[in-house]
């Protein structure tokens, strides 16, 4: 009997020894499989590089810049007060509306802290004789002749392989700031070099042997790393490389240029080396066209000069990448730059005392919109102000907007709601003219509004569609009438006042140009135009 029990153990001990081991070796088996996978990846994305340096040695073509598109100019409809408002409202509105373009000119475009728009304390007292009573609204339903769907999100590009880091003996990390925000990239001595001149070969050259080191790798990695981790759309990642390269290669070196090329295309990106005799230039592919800037017109694709330089005509090299996909203008996340607060600023309604909120911009994400190019989707001019009214608000702003306003309008019901919030934007906000502030045309992200002294009525029409969608959560729809942007809102009741009937939803005009305007009162001049209805995504 205790014989058999021993047997039994040692089958048992040899059993599990076995299965151990083959455990070990199933792992070890992986573990080999996993490397030579990603070894195989590696391999492919160099191949890709190999041979693209190779056809850097030849595929050049000489190609003359297309002349800037200069973005439509639109005459702006003036702001108007509604007939029905008090003598106090129409002699703040008088002042404050008045058109001044010489003094408006003398003023700098850009102020670099935001101007206090009437705080708390300086507003106009309520008058003491009763107010003029506003005529009943009536329902009339406005046409439109055009509907601009939202645009469809797109994938940020990605490497054409698994990036992988290498060891290195040496990890020195180069810090650089972009937007306020510092950067860390592993950059060394070894990763400098000298580009003898910019003959086909001697840039084929770098890319083969140079490129193919794994320093390069590890700045590779470094990049897309700090991509995700601020959340940078593709314009931000762009401007990210750039200054990178300028930081440590030098400005518009032919080092930086080259260096910029490989990480824009390595992480996923159309674009094309070109060069003009003496330097070498990155061109970036766009989904959408960019105004105001000279492009190249290549295989169906419009390719930018954006570092800031100029150039009527470049040998373009044609070498191009497995699956590139050329960049988005498009931002679709929060992205996180560093806290860089400006003075306070306290914003209240001209009808409603109480509704009064004081907050900071971050200076940095206005440097940010500072660099962004005015652009279309498919060349249609009416397809921006969407990408604007997508783009999220800030967190800080948010944090120290939302809070206080969900207070303030906790308890009423969602008409009276969207009344106080358009009232807030109409009255608490001071209206100037772009052509005389800026030049020429220029809209505002949400928190910019909140930023400059001045906006108009497009920057107002998308401050209050993210108020609407993210407080109130109505669906909403932008409207443009032939110089004019406006918003409506889709509320779950039928209102009186003027509508737009778009695929089976009455929209509500919430105009904030509008001086005192109600829900469903339009400007007169603009009342019987046919409109374009731009969708946007509900938030």
């Amino acid at each position: 009997m205790k014989r058999t029990l021993i047997l039994q153990l040692l089958v048992l001990l040899v059993a599990a020894t076995a299965t151990a081991q083959g455990n070990k070796n199933f792992r070890d088996d992986f573990d080999k499989f996993k490397k030579k996978a990603r070894q195989e990846y590696s391999d492919f994305r160099k191949q890709c590089l190999a041979e693209y340096a190779e056809f850097v040695r030849t595929a050049w073509k000489e190609y003359g810049a297309e002349p800037p598109k200069p973005a439509p100019q639109i005459k702006e409809v003036e702001p108007m007060l509604v007939p029905h408002a008090d003598a106090e409202t129409a002699s703040w509105f008088s002042k404050l509306f008045k058109r001044k373009k010489k003094k408006d000119k003398e003023q700098p475009p850009v102020a670099e802290e935001a101007k206090p728009s009437k705080p708390k304390g300086e507003q106009p007292k309520p008058a003491d004789k009763p107010q003029q009573t506003p005529p009943p609204l009536k329902d009339f339903q406005l046409s439109y002749d055009q509907v601009i769907e939202p645009a469809p999100a797109v994938a940020q590009p990605v490497p054409l392989s698994e990036v992988i880091p290498q060891p290195e003996k040496a990890n020195d990390y180069f810090s650089f700031n972009v937007f306020g925000t510092e950067c860390k990239v592993r950059m060394g001595d070894n990763c400098r070099f000298k580009l003898p001149s910019i003959k086909e070969d001697d840039i084929a050259d770098v890319i083969k042997y140079e490129f193919m080191k794994s320093q390069y790798d590890n700045m590779l990695y470094d990049c897309l790393q700090e991509r995700e981790r601020h959340s940078f759309s593709d314009w931000a990642y762009f401007q990210m490389l750039m200054q990178l390269c300028r930081q440590f290669y030098g400005e518009y070196s032919n080092e930086g240029a080259l260096v910029m090329g490989f990480l824009y295309s390595q992480s996923g990106y159309r674009a094309r080396l070109a060069q003009d005799g003496s330097k070498l230039y990155v061109l970036v592919a766009s989904r959408h066209f960019i105004y105001d800037s000279s492009f190249y017109y290549i295989d169906g694709e419009w390719y930018y000069l954006l570092d800031g330089r100029k150039s009527e005509k470049l040998a373009i090299c044609a070498a191009s990448f497995p699956k590139e996909s050329s960049l988005s203008l498009q931002i679709s996340a929060v992205q996180k730059l560093s806290a860089n607060p400006t003075i306070e600023r306290t914003v209240t309604s001209l009808m409603n005392e109480e509704f009064s909120f004081t907050l900071t911009s971050n200076k940095n994400y206005i440097d940010f919109y500072n660099t962004y190019p005015t652009s279309s989707i498919n060349e249609n001019f009416m397809t921006r102000w969407s990408m604007y009214a997508e783009t999220p608000m800030e967190q800080g702003i948010i944090s120290q907007l939302y809070p206080p306003m969900r207070q303030r309008i906790a308890g009423l019901s969602k008409v009276e709601a969207v009344q106080e919030l358009l009232w807030w934007v109409q009255t608490g906000l001071e209206y100037g003219y772009d052509d005389e502030i800026w030049g020429g045309d220029r809209p505002f992200f949400g928190e910019e509004s909140l930023f400059y002294p001045y906006c108009d009525c497009e920057d107002r029409a998308i401050l209050l569609s993210h108020l609407v969608r993210d407080l109130v959560g109505l669906d909403v729809i932008l409207v443009y009438y032939p110089g004019h942007l406006a918003m409506a809102v889709n509320f779950p009741e039928e209102l009186e006042g003027d509508y737009i009937l778009c695929e089976g939803k009455r929209y509500m005009v919430c105009d904030p140009t509008y001086i005192r305007a109600r829900i469903g009162e339009t400007m007169p001049m603009v009342k019987d135009s046919k409109v374009t209805v731009i969708k946007l995504k509900r938030a």
